[in-house]
């Protein structure tokens, strides 16, 4: 059964189509994603969930590869094949010294191991944080400071979590199709 109507450009309201707009003029996309024509029949539910996103991911005080690595784990640990495809391809595209085998190491391990550092201490806490958000102590935290991070970026770091917890929800809820371009991790 499909669980989804796709709104393309020229379907969808003036307000939606600005949305549509305003993501490909941030992201350099030529297509309109999928998740976003899921949404597209909606145009307050397009716009909230864009600026959701726009606003965690494009914005704020972390590199955007960083934040894309936290999506695509966060999604791989929540089983989300959507959303983990979608950011392994923003991931790759950001940071050319990983490769796809690397990204799909980590979907399958519980560890960050080959990760430099500064984004092993990241995905470690993700991982945590994925796991029960209540486990997290002053330890979590201090290994982050000590990774330079300060405690404005690790409230950016939960956010960007957070963001990924609420798509791999809708995604996965309405088992989205990928997306051409696209490679499954999952």
């Amino acid at each position: 059964m499909q669980r989804y109507v796709l709104t393309d450009y020229a379907s969808a309201s003036k307000e939606t189509q600005a949305v549509y707009d305003d993501f490909m003029k941030t992201t350099g996309a030529t297509a309109v994603p999928i998740w976003l024509q899921s949404l597209g029949h909606n145009a307050a539910l397009t716009r909230a969930y864009w600026e959701r996103a726009k606003g965690t991911l494009f914005s704020g005080a972390l590199p955007l590869p960083l934040k894309e690595m936290i999506v695509f784990v966060v999604s791989a640990k929540n089983g989300a094949r959507y959303c983990s495809a979608c950011h392994a391809q923003n991931v790759l595209s950001l940071d050319k010294n990983l490769a796809f085998d690397d990204l799909k190491s980590l979907a399958n391990a519980s560890s960050a191991l080959g990760l430099p550092a500064y984004y092993r201490t990241v995905v470690d806490f993700a991982i945590k944080v994925v796991s029960d958000p209540n486990c997290l102590d002053d330890a979590d935290f201090e290994a982050l400071h000590e990774e330079g991070f300060s405690k404005e970026e690790i409230c950016e770091i939960i956010a960007v979590i957070d963001l990924a917890t609420m798509f791999n929800v809708y995604t996965s809820s309405l088992r989205l199709d990928l997306d051409p371009n696209y490679v499954a991790i999952l």
